[in-house]
Order: C-alpha cells, then structure tokens, then sequence
C-alpha cells in the first residue's frame, strides 16, 4: 500500500499537467472546467487544507502548560502504583522523597537518600553494578525504602502517561486529532487539579500519514510544550530549599 502512495506522490503531478492540457479540450463549459479542476487538486490535499489550520489552533490556544495552583516548601509527592522491579525509586531532583503503591504487594512505600549505606532499609543496587545509584552506594549513600500507612502518602499526587487520558477530537471523518494529557498533577485531599501539560496530535491527512509512514515507519505531528518535566515539577509543587536529593 506504501508503495502505491509513492507511485501516486511521483505520478500525481504528471497527470495534472496532462489534465490542465486535456480537460479545455473535451470540456466546452468553464464552470464545469473550474470544478473539475477543484476537485482534482483537493483528491490528495482537502484534508490537510482543513486540517492544518485546526491542528495549529489547538497548539495555540489548547497545547502546552497549565499551572492552576502552586504549592511552597513540598518535600515530595506520591506517583501511584510502581512496579518493584524497578526499585529502587529515587525521589525526583529537588524533593526529598517519593511516595508510591508497590503494585506487587499492594503496600505503600517512602523513598528518599540518606548519607548511611548501612541502614536496614537501604535498597541494594543488585546487579546494576555499574548504574549512577551503584556509584554513590559505594561512595557511602543509598535510598531507603520505608513502608508507610495509607495515611501517610503524599497529598500531592503525579499522574503520568496514563492512556485513560488520551482522547480523539472533533469527529470529522478522515480528520483524526487526539488530545492527550501525560502529566497530572493533583491534591488528593481537595480533589484539585494543580496543573497539567496537554499535547495535540494530528495525523497530517491521509497522503502524508501514509507517506510519512513509509519513511519514518510513523506518521502525524505532535505539539506541545518544551517544558521539562522537572521544570513542570518545580513551578507547580515548589520544593524545600536545601533539601538532600540525587548523586550529589
């Protein structure tokens, strides 16, 4: 199929030349000439015509950043269900600690850095022998892995690149945009979004998703915002100044 839209890409402005020649010949009527010509330019572009101006729109009025509350002085935040085997979980630069749901056990754990790789709590880097935390492990430091009580968890909570939050838009047939939400922040205790980041996709038309797809092996467009994540972190849930964090 690819490949046909290839042959039809390299052929397509050939048999417009042909058809600007051939269609005055046969057809008398000029309106119908004009329609004729209309309809032929817009078989591989109408799509992207309408399409294009609605895509930037949505990158410029929907996309990007939205921070609705800030909070001072927060020394770390909760991240949901995670997985052991990707232990251990180093808290996010600038926040002493990370709160999260062992999916394994259903137990809620505190991660955070103490100067004492002796602790009983301490997370072995196991066989990531040559990582960053195995470095600063034999340097003296390690996480700490401490179970806490539901109670306990962070109010502040970070949802991330969750698919529940990934939703198409505007239902035009062939038009396909999809608004998507990878980050979340929230206050569990008030029910309250504290900021989120959105981006917008567009397939591009069906010739260019089509095309694009034959040379990327992907196809579409993406805005969003160029904001890092810790960057997002930081200005909506503002750390503790001097608190201890990273391989520092």
């Amino acid at each position: 199929m690819s490949f046909a839209i290839v042959g039809f890409i390299l052929i397509y402005p050939l048999l417009l030349i042909i058809a600007l020649w051939l269609i005055p010949k046969v057809v008398e009527h000029k309106y119908i000439r004009r329609i004729i010509f209309i309809v032929w330019f817009l078989i591989p572009t109408w799509d992207v015509i309408i399409g294009y101006p609605i895509y930037k729109f949505l990158c410029a009025t929907q996309a990007g950043v939205k921070i609705y509350k800030t909070v001072d002085n927060v020394e770390g935040f909760y991240v949901g269900e995670q997985s052991k085997k990707y232990e251990p979980r180093e808290p996010y630069e600038g926040y002493k600690y990370v709160d999260y749901k062992e999916k394994e056990s259903g137990k809620y754990y505190r991660s955070y850095w103490v100067d004492n790789n002796t602790s009983k709590d301490c997370v072995h880097y196991g066989e990531q022998k040559f990582g960053a935390y195995a470095d600063a492990y034999r340097s003296g430091r390690c996480i700490v892995k401490e179970e806490i009580a539901d109670g306990e968890v962070s109010r502040w909570r970070l949802d991330s690149y969750s698919i529940e939050r990934q939703k198409r838009v505007l239902a035009i047939p062939l038009l396909d945009f999809t608004h998507q939400t990878p980050l979340l922040i929230q206050d569990t205790k008030n029910s309250q979004t504290l900021g989120q980041l959105d981006y917008y996709w567009w397939s591009g038309g069906w010739l260019f998703r089509r095309f694009s797809s034959f040379s990327s092996g992907s196809g579409g467009v993406i805005c969003g915002d160029d904001t890092s994540e810790i960057t997002f972190f930081n200005t909506t849930l503002k750390p503790t100044l001097g608190v201890l964090h990273g391989n520092n």
